[in-house]
């Protein structure tokens, strides 16, 4: 892990924070075509998903699994990802969230238990997205049940 770019700006109180505690060190991206988030600490957002209130996203982590936020509607997100995934991932249909500029078009993002995102994607269509999808998930979390 190394210092998440960016992190010589701002306050000398909060760099010399982030260093003590460890949250502003980022996880080099996996590739080349890694989304920028990846790595990077996940913002502790507040956020509603269907079926829920209102909680902040920290609160879901310290159940030791991986969570996936779908911030683009994708109606069969939950029932596919509890289908294959469903001990190690917790997958929410985001209806509302704190406005962040750096989850602007973001569609969908796969936050590792420790909080820090593992995948990002900004793509628009579903059906490219789903198999992106599926590929971090095996990638991250292991193979879906079944296989």
């Amino acid at each position: 892990m190394s210092p998440r770019r960016g992190a010589g700006r701002g306050p000398p109180g909060r760099r010399l924070a982030g260093r003590i505690s460890a949250l502003d060190t980022a996880c080099p991206p996996a590739g080349a075509d890694a989304a920028p988030l990846a790595g990077r600490r996940m913002p502790d957002i507040a956020l509603t998903a269907t079926g829920t209130e209102a909680l902040r996203l920290y609160e879901l982590l310290p159940h030791g699994r991986f969570v996936l936020l779908d911030l683009a509607g994708d109606p069969e997100i939950r029932q596919s990802v509890a289908a294959a995934w469903g001990k190690r991932v917790t997958a929410l249909s985001v209806t509302e969230h704190e406005s962040r500029t750096d989850l602007d078009g973001v569609r969908e993002i796969l936050v590792r238990p420790d909080g820090h995102v593992a995948w990002a994607t900004r793509g628009t269509d579903v059906r490219t997205r789903r198999p992106e999808r599926v590929r971090a998930l095996t990638s991250w979390a292991g193979r879906p049940a079944g296989d």
